[in-house]
């Protein structure tokens, strides 16, 4: 696979979903955001059944699993977003690492 760039990864998975009707549906911003959740969660529950972090693999049908794959589906559902939204995330991703950048040492003191 050839690299592409944020825009052109949104574009792609933008026109994948007009092709398979999951434009035609009316979702919502905050249903859109429980999609994002539960990728993750799914990428959670592959840790607690043992997988390591990096794991993937495909199963008897071919279809790529373990926490790598789900959090490969965080980012598909992110990039779905901003090409739904029109967001130019690569843009705003770059506004905010600059932000971070100048933010201190674990700012807040939280653990995580």
């Amino acid at each position: 696979m050839s690299e592409q760039s944020i825009a052109a990864w949104c574009a792609e998975i933008d026109a994948w979903c007009h092709s398979k009707g999951w434009r035609d549906l009316e979702v919502t911003p905050a249903e859109n955001i429980a999609l994002i959740h539960s990728e993750a969660s799914e990428a959670l529950e592959a840790l607690r059944d043992g997988h390591a972090p990096g794991h993937w693999y495909t199963d008897e049908r071919g279809k790529p699993e373990g926490p790598a794959s789900e959090i490969a589906d965080v980012v598909i559902r992110c990039f779905d977003w901003a090409a739904k939204y029109g967001v130019n995330l690569e843009e705003v991703m770059r506004a905010k690492q600059d932000y971070n950048q100048g933010r201190p040492y674990q700012h807040g003191g939280r653990r995580l």
